[in-house]
C-alpha cells in the first residue's frame, strides 16, 4: 500500500499529469467584444434618426397664419380651441 502512496507522491508522479497543451481547452466565443441588437432596435434607431430630420415648426404653415393674421382673414373657431385647451388640460372647464 505504501508503494501505491509513494507512486502517487513520488518523483515520477509529476510526469503523468498532463501539460496544458495536451488538455482540450473549453469551448470560447471568439466574437469578442460586441453587441447584437433585435430588428426592432434597429428599426427603432432608423425610425428615430428619420424623425430627427424633421422640423419642429411647421414655417409654411407658421407664415400662412401669420399672413392670414396681419390681412385680418383668420377667424378660427373658439369653440373648436377651448376643446382643445381642455382636452389638454390647459384650461378648466366650468359647467
Amino acid at each position: 500500500m505504501l508503494d501505491k502512496i509513494s507512486g502517487v507522491y513520488g518523483p515520477t508522479a509529476a510526469g503523468k499529469l498532463k501539460s496544458k497543451r495536451d488538455r482540450p481547452s473549453p469551448a470560447r466565443d471568439v466574437r469578442g467584444d460586441g453587441a447584437e441588437f433585435s430588428s426592432f432596435a434597429v428599426e427603432l434607431a432608423k425610425a428615430s434618426a428619420e424623425l430627427k430630420k424633421i422640423p419642429d415648426v411647421r414655417e409654411q404653415l407658421v407664415d400662412d397664419f401669420k399672413k392670414r393674421i396681419a390681412e385680418g382673414t383668420y377667424s378660427p373657431d373658439l369653440n373648436s380651441v377651448a376643446r382643445s385647451l381642455i382636452n389638454a388640460g390647459l384650461l378648466d372647464q366650468k359647467d
